[in-house]
């Protein structure tokens, strides 16, 4: 499938907010790769797609999950909501989507995971950072990546673990893996 047919897949698949932020993150995944010399068209795919099963209900990631043998651990099965980054990944296949970095990019970009390449990590980033954001100290992030992508990429995390805990959810053990493996890379472990 063609980047133009994705493209309008993925605004009939989304409310127009959502795929308002999917382009925002899309713009911003560009930026951060012309920043450190990645695929930008690679960037902008990862980006819009992200989100693409944002929308389905809790109901519907379950019933998808279980049919396409995508775990739903207890986290999952507690809050279904974050199948939807698996269940995505699985979803753009059938619209042609096959890079497997692409594909990554999407499954990985709510929880992190230890070892996250470059562009799960951009998609990761650009995600909490696109100009629609408007959360108290995004500014602060912003600046921060701009200056240095990995110090921001710590800062995006921790922002993102700490939101989690003032709301006292449990933190998912992917993301409790993936915050180590940052603070070992920042001190070059």
């Amino acid at each position: 499938m063609s980047n133009k047919r994705v493209q309008q897949q993925i605004k009939k698949s989304l409310s127009p907010e959502l795929y308002q932020h999917s382009v925002g993150v899309a713009e911003m995944a560009v930026i951060l790769a012309k920043q450190l010399g990645y695929d930008e068209k690679k960037a902008y795919l990862a980006g819009l797609l992200h989100d693409c099963a944002r929308d389905w209900t809790e109901r519907d990631l379950l019933r998808y999950a279980e049919k396409n043998g995508i775990e739903a651990d207890k986290f999952s099965q507690k809050y279904p909501v974050l199948l939807h980054a698996a269940v995505g990944a699985a979803y753009v296949q059938d619209w042609g989507v096959d890079d497997n970095e692409i594909l990554a990019a999407i499954r990985n970009h709510t929880l992190g995971y230890p070892g996250m390449s470059l562009l799960e990590q951009i998609t990761y980033v650009a995600d909490k950072i696109e100009q629609g954001r408007t959360y108290p100290g995004v500014e602060e992030l912003r600046r921060t990546v701009h200056a240095d992508f990995y110090q921001g990429l710590l800062a995006v995390a921790e922002q993102s673990i700490s939101y989690i805990l003032h709301k006292r959810q449990p933190l998912h053990p992917a993301t409790i893996s993936f915050w180590n493996w940052l603070v070992g890379q920042s001190k070059g472990e």
